[in-house]
């Protein structure tokens, strides 16, 4: 049995004979977001800072796009990564994107630093 919830599918695997339910989610845009982060990262003049032609200068950077299923994993594997307090929930999103399947959700190839407020 599946179920779409717009680009998040559900599907749903019975086994009658151990009698064990599994739920799989799937992306289909995962793969299309991931081969886009790559490109941005060989092209660093592609994306620009918020504000970055503005008196005062730059106050934003976008530094990863991550698909929504990565982002589920990564609070299942540990993440803290929807805290209230934004100071630690930065910290552990910088943390995340230190992975090996964070690094797939960089967009900038330089200087990701997330502010943390100190």
């Amino acid at each position: 049995m599946a179920i779409h919830e717009g680009p998040i599918k559900h599907e749903f695997h019975y086994q009658p004979h151990t009698g064990v339910l599994t739920a799989v989610q799937t992306q289909a845009t995962e793969d299309m977001i991931l081969a886009r982060n790559a490109e941005l990262r060989k092209n660093p003049g592609a994306l620009r800072d918020l504000g970055q032609d503005e008196e005062g200068g730059s106050w934003g950077r976008q530094m990863a796009s991550i698909p929504f299923i990565m982002f589920q994993a990564a609070i299942k594997a540990g993440f803290d990564l929807t805290n209230t307090d934004a100071k630690y929930a930065a910290k552990e999103m910088q943390r995340f994107l230190a992975t090996p399947k964070g690094k797939r959700c960089l967009v900038q190839a330089t200087d990701t630093r997330i502010y943390t407020g100190q």
